[in-house]
C-alpha cells in the first residue's frame, strides 16, 4: 500500500513539475494554465510557502482515496479510467460555465 501511494505522489509531482519550471508567467486559462500554482496551493494546507513531507502525503493519500472507488485499496485501470471521464465532464462544465463571461481586452 505504501509503495502504491508514494508512486500515486510521485506521479501527481512529476504532472505538476512542468508547469512550475516554466519560465515566465503562465498563460491564461487555455491547457493548464496554472496547473502547477494550483496544485502547490492545493498541498500548502497551512498556507506557509512550502510542501512538507506529511502535506504531501495526506493530498496524496486524498487523492488515492478518490480514485479507489470500490475502497479496496486498489486502483484499477477502470477507477482510473472512471475518475478522468468524471474529472473530465467536470472541467467541461466549468468551461461552459466561463463560456458565459466576456472576452478579455487584448494585450497591448
Amino acid at each position: 500500500m505504501k509503495k502504491i501511494l508514494m508512486l500515486g505522489a510521485a506521479i501527481l509531482t512529476l504532472q505538476a513539475l512542468p508547469a512550475l519550471a516554466q519560465d515566465g508567467a503562465p498563460p491564461e486559462g487555455g491547457k493548464g494554465g496554472h496547473r502547477g500554482e494550483r496544485m502547490f496551493e492545493m498541498q500548502d494546507t497551512n498556507k506557509d510557502g512550502v510542501v512538507s513531507k506529511d502535506e504531501f502525503q495526506a493530498f496524496s493519500t486524498k487523492k488515492f482515496d478518490e480514485l479507489d472507488a470500490n475502497k479496496d485499496g486498489n486502483i484499477t485501470k477502470e477507477e482510473g479510467k472512471a475518475h478522468h471521464d468524471a474529472m473530465k465532464a467536470k472541467w467541461k462544465e466549468m468551461r461552459g460555465k466561463r463560456g458565459d463571461k466576456p472576452a478579455p481586452p487584448p494585450a497591448e
